[in-house]
């Protein structure tokens, strides 16, 4: 395509969906509105082959998908069918049952841009930024324990809440949500490659925490209420 190879998108089952890319091409070469199709192709060609490892039984924490291609634009994502929450985020189903979900959400700039994966067996999700995976906390049991909704701080660093704190003495086991009533928040540096863990003390009960920067500082809220009050739990200058 334009002289470069393109994988032919393919389903969950590895077969190609040639009618669904010829209807597609059509459509977009009439109308004028590709961008880069071979970089849309590889987009929807990744989903297909991330949607069969998904699928695989066995070790939840070992799976390993193959990298996402790199500078993929919102316009692309629309182009081959992703639905959009807002302007910078969207999402796609691994499967026809729609159990297994793959989220992308871009940086202000537009110039970064966060992957999470929720297997269809998964209480959690995989994360890349910019088409590096990031280390999120895994169990063996449950696989990763990575909430699917991410959201950038602004154009350096991305966040998403963590779970599995299930020794905490404030875990409430009635709570139905798998990944627990108690929340960490996994914070990612795309201009230093970084991960910072922040993690709830025993006395703090972080059930939807809340990451605000405050000029050279984050502020940790437990929840929308202490947000509303200006009550953070924790106060941490930001890494230089």
């Amino acid at each position: 395509m334009d002289g470069r190879s393109a994988a032919v998108p393919t389903g969950v089952g590895g077969e190609p969906q040639a009618a669904s890319l010829e209807r597609w091409l059509e459509h977009r070469f009439s109308t004028g509105a590709m961008q880069d199709p071979a970089r849309a192709l590889a987009m929807w060609a990744w989903t297909g082959a991330a949607g069969r490892v998904a699928a695989r039984a066995g070790d939840r924490c070992g799976r390993t998908y193959p990298a996402p291609p790199a500078g993929v634009t919102p316009a692309e994502y629309g182009e081959i069918g992703w639905e959009f929450t807002d302007e910078r985020c969207a999402y796609d189903f691994l499967d026809g049952a729609g159990k297994g979900v793959v989220r992308v959400a871009f940086a202000p700039g537009l110039r970064h841009q966060a992957l999470a994966i929720r297997a269809p067996d998964g209480i959690g999700a995989q994360l890349w930024v910019d088409g590096e995976p990031v280390p999120v906390p895994c169990d063996r049991r449950w696989g990763p324990l990575c909430d699917e909704h991410v959201a950038w701080l602004d154009d350096r660093f991305v966040h998403a809440e963590v779970g599995g704190l299930w020794s905490h003495p404030l875990y409430d086991p009635v709570k139905t949500d798998l990944l627990g009533n108690i929340r960490g928040l996994l914070i990612w540096d795309a201009a230093k490659r970084v991960r910072h863990l922040q993690l709830p003390a025993p006395g703090e009960a972080w059930t939807s925490p809340i990451l605000l920067r405050r000029g050279d500082s984050w502020c940790v809220y437990p929840d929308g209420e202490a947000y509303r009050a200006d009550r953070p739990d924790r106060t941490l200058p930001i890494p230089r």
